[in-house]
């Protein structure tokens, strides 16, 4: 039955969103920018887009986010669905979807075939990177360029005059992240391996943090920012994203370390779980004193949450309760764990699969953790596939955090920990 009724709500928003829309005075008309969307080329949830706008005497940065709730009802059958699932699950073999695959393809996404309804922000940034101005707005916009990170590395690198906006862009944003970072940011760049899988045979792919994963991943930032700074203001009940510090490593171990990587792995470790909350509060690796998920509202419930509340108070509508949102915070707090758990056991298991394939390689790596020295239990970074797995490591030799040596895969079918023996000390 529940799924009957969803077939009815999907056909309803199909028809409703091909009907030609009168724009209203609350609407704002962006379709006049030029405006990018930045993401992988298999992406199938475009949630956001960003333009330039020229001013008389400074830029306007325009970031703009899917608003799937101008088509969706709250607690329609679609949208319990979504709670149900509270986030889509990217797994190595198959994609579980938030919202059923035709509203994201032929509603929800910023698609560059037509304009689309969206929540956007406007920021005009001082030559410091803090903010001057925002406002916050529903908005059309039409996507010109679909590009993948390839694309726009390319327009940002060589700045041709006819389409310098994204370079341009990338120099506004890097400001912006300076200024994070003279605010308390911990920033990490660096290369991460991710485990792929193809007609069954996995393969490890390497992410960069290039000038175009910065550009978005900074442009997201200052939306979340700015729209936490909004709806406190307003007094908007939204789920809040909060990370306090920890100090489990001490920040002179911190700073003496020579190696990046290593560097990198006890930083990480100072950070404390970031968590959902009703109240804001500092978000301390990004140097923010309030911060929230807003920008991917086609795949994370929290964003959606504060899609809803968004439209609702920009339309003078009533509000969803903080009650009600407490309660969904619980939910997303609890079923997100359980989410990144399934999606961090699938890499494991690929990640075993693969190395067992290759097992006549040897690899180097660092030592970055004992977790049990006893049952030889550790953590490894594999510097050529830049990625770091807990697993056991048989060696006779008495192994310092730090060292680099010389590894081999073991295959053990009886555990579910990878093992691994010393071949050599590292060169």
């Amino acid at each position: 039955m529940c799924n009957e009724i969803i077939d009815k709500e999907i056909k309803k928003i199909i028809y409703r969103s091909k009907q030609k829309k009168n724009l209203n005075c609350v609407i704002k008309d962006l379709t006049h920018l030029k405006t990018y969307s930045i993401d992988d080329s298999q992406a199938l949830e475009i949630d956001d887009a960003i333009s330039l706008e020229k001013l008389s005497s400074q830029y306007k940065l325009w970031v703009h986010i899917a608003s799937p709730t101008s088509y969706i009802e709250y607690l329609s059958a679609i949208d319990k669905n979504a709670r149900k699932l509270i986030s889509t699950v990217y797994l190595s073999t198959h994609t579980y979807f938030m919202f059923p695959e035709t509203l994201i393809n032929n509603v929800f996404s910023l698609s560059d075939k037509e304009n689309r309804e969206s929540i956007s922000i406007g920021v005009v940034l001082n030559e410091d990177g803090s903010v001057s101005s925002t406002e916050v707005v529903q908005s059309f916009i039409k996507v010109n360029y679909r590009l993948n990170y390839i694309e726009a590395d390319e327009l940002i690198d060589y700045a041709p005059k006819e389409e310098e906006d994204l370079s341009i862009l990338s120099a506004i944003l890097q400001r912006r992240r300076c200024w994070r970072r003279n605010s308390g940011a911990k920033e990490i760049l660096e290369s991460y391996g991710k485990i792929i899988v193809e007609k069954n045979i996995p393969s490890i792919k390497i992410i960069d943090p290039t000038l175009s994963r910065q550009l978005i991943s900074e442009a997201m930032i200052l939306f979340g920012n700015t729209i936490s700074n909004y709806t406190k203001l307003n007094n908007i009940p939204v789920p809040y994203r909060v990370q306090e510090n920890i100090d489990n490593v001490s920040k002179h171990i911190i700073e003496k370390q020579n190696d990046n990587i290593l560097h990198n792995f006890l930083l990480k470790k100072n950070m404390g779980k970031s968590y959902y909350s009703i109240n804001p509060g500092p978000h301390n690796s990004l140097g923010l004193t309030s911060y929230l998920h807003a920008t991917s509202p086609i795949r994370r419930y929290a964003d959606l949450l504060v899609n809803y509340q968004l439209k609702r108070y920009l339309n003078n509508k009533d509000l969803i309760s903080k009650d009600e949102v407490e309660q969904i915070i619980y939910e997303i707090n609890n079923q997100g764990i359980q989410n990144i758990m399934r999606y961090r056991e699938d890499q494991k298991y690929w990640l075993s699969k693969w190395f067992n394939i290759n097992s006549f390689r040897e690899h180097q790596v660092i030592l970055l953790n004992w977790v049990n020295r006893y049952k030889n239990i550790c953590i490894l970074y594999f510097i050529e596939y830049h990625l770091s797995t807990i697993c056991n490591l048989k060696s006779k030799l008495n192994l310092n955090i730090g060292e680099k040596f010389i590894v081999k895969n073991s295959i053990h079918n009886n555990d579910d920990i990878i093992h691994f023996e010393l071949i050599s000390s590292s060169k």
